[in-house]
């Protein structure tokens, strides 16, 4: 080998080292499947972004990381840029980890050259879109619901305030008592939107090891000392620790402090409990409330806010972002005696 052949194929090997090392380093996860549809590269965040080792990915099909159904999703998402002879493609989809936690992502592909036209594999980035739908989601419904809410309470001191001008003494007080209450609760909407903004944020290196137990003991103490005729009873574990961000405190909250406004008995009774299983852990709030509007529901099982489904407040999306954070849930349902409701704030398990 002559010194020009050498200095060529050192200079092939450094920058082939530094493509590896672009690969290993980037922060998306990066992917390459073989023509039978299985794993055959993969780079550092790829595997923390599923939650797998290495090993356990690499000759795996792709239905190891993707929730159910989706791998024939992105399957006819290949098949449809074959067949209109594009070479990429995109889809936004979901990764369940290792530990069972939902991640929803957007996969970008490119099909990789093939000298029959067969199809022979592809690369692929993985992109972790929590924090943005986090972000878009929150200022949508935030500005909604704000709007919303603003416009009609305003309407409605404008209206009393009106009325005050000629009305006699006792319509005077009347008047100001609901102009009092109108005033109130667009002060609390306004502070739950400031809490939604400034405390529910999203950023996963944050989640501490927390013993729930122990935060729920101590939120029962403050709230049965601010709604001293309310019944809350608990169900817990001696000890449970789990990730939780610190914004389950105020999501757990919310939900305990809406099943005590919305029961129109003098002592509402509330339950919290906490169920473990193999995969989650389960905070349950059950009350005996008439059943939550259906408008609210469509809303939060949809995840967005519209004019025609409109939620009456930002308590059950306090409560739907501090899960969804984690990569758990908010499930809301009627219990199954049909004597009131459950909110169920699950997380993954340990």
């Amino acid at each position: 080998m002559n010194e020009e052949q050498g200095q060529t194929e050192t200079g092939e090997s450094s920058q082939t080292g530094n493509y590896s090392h672009l690969v290993e380093e980037a922060e998306d996860g990066l992917y390459m499947l073989d023509g039978d549809g299985r794993f055959e590269l993969l780079n550092s965040a790829f595997v923390e972004l599923t939650g797998y080792d290495r090993e356990d990915l690499l000759g795996a099909d792709p239905r190891r990381v993707l929730a159910d159904g989706e791998v024939e999703r992105f399957n006819g998402k290949i098949r449809s840029v074959i067949a209109t002879e594009d070479t990429s493609g995109s889809m936004l989809t979901t990764v369940v980890t290792k530990g069972g936690q939902r991640k929803p992502v957007e996969i970008r592909f490119s099909l990789l050259p093939s000298e029959d036209e067969e199809y022979d594999g592809l690369t692929g980035v993985a992109r972790d879109i929590r924090a943005r739908r986090h972000r878009e989601q929150k200022l949508d419904v935030l500005s909604r619901v704000l709007r919303h809410n603003v416009r009609n309470r305003l309407n409605l001191i404008f209206g009393h305030a009106a009325t005050l001008q000629d009305a006699d003494d006792e319509t005077h007080r009347a008047a100001a008592e609901k102009i009092e209450d109108a005033a109130e609760e667009l002060m609390e909407i306004s502070e739950k939107a400031r809490t939604a903004q400034t405390e529910v944020g999203f950023n996963p290196s944050e989640h501490d090891r927390t013993d729930v137990t122990e935060l729920i003991e101590h939120l029962a103490v403050q709230l049965r000392r601010e709604h001293p005729a309310a019944n809350i009873t608990l169900d817990l574990p001696p000890e449970l620790v789990v990730s939780a961000p610190d914004s389950y405190r105020i999501a757990l909250s919310e939900l305990v402090e809406n099943a005590i406004e919305h029961n129109p008995d003098a002592e509402p009774t509330v339950v919290i409990r906490v169920e473990q299983t193999d995969n989650a852990v389960r905070t349950i709030v059950e009350d005996e409330c008439p059943p939550i509007p259906e408008s609210d529901l469509q809303a939060i099982n949809e995840g967005k806010e519209t004019p025609l489904m409109h939620s009456l407040g930002i308590g059950l999306w306090l409560a739907n972002w501090v899960a969804d954070t984690v990569g758990g849930e908010l499930e809301l349902n009627r219990r199954a005696d049909g004597a009131g409701n459950q909110a169920v704030i699950v997380l993954p398990g340990a």
